[in-house]
């Protein structure tokens, strides 16, 4: 049933695809926020595909490498603040607690991975001058 949850993968997708007719100035925005939301339980679901013979041991390694990353942040927090205990079994509930500290840990890193891109795509990188604060420099051509 955790396999289900690459599916989750298909909303980053949309999200992309829809704002560019929708929204197109924070089309990065959107998608990191997006990327972000869905990056941790996608790569936990990618990691039970290691039953299946051939393309799954890829795709196990594949989310065993993105879950080391992504899955690790948000269950060191709640453990720090007490709300997991050391050691012992997760629950579905306490699951979901980690995968949801994921999602806003996440989604606020790469949404201002998007921002950044996409100022850099529409040519708006402000940079700071010696004396004169910020200086905007515009797309040329």
């Amino acid at each position: 049933m955790t396999q289900l949850l690459i599916l989750l993968a298909i909303i980053p997708v949309a999200c992309f695809h829809f704002s560019k007719k929708i929204h197109p100035k924070d089309r990065w925005l959107l998608f990191g926020v997006s990327f972000g939301t869905v990056v941790s339980p996608v790569s936990y679901g990618l990691m039970e595909f290691t039953s299946v013979p051939v393309i799954g041991k890829l795709l196990g390694l594949i989310g065993l490498m993105a879950n080391l990353i992504h899955g690790s942040l948000g269950y060191f927090f709640l453990q720090s603040i007490g709300l997991l205990a050391e050691g012992s079994p997760l629950l579905g509930s306490q699951l979901l607690m980690i995968h949801m500290v994921n999602a806003l840990i996440w989604s606020s890193y790469y949404g201002m991975i998007g921002y950044k891109i996409g100022q850099k795509i529409a040519g708006e990188v402000t940079e700071s001058s010696p004396g004169m604060g910020q200086v905007r420099q515009e797309a040329k051509g």
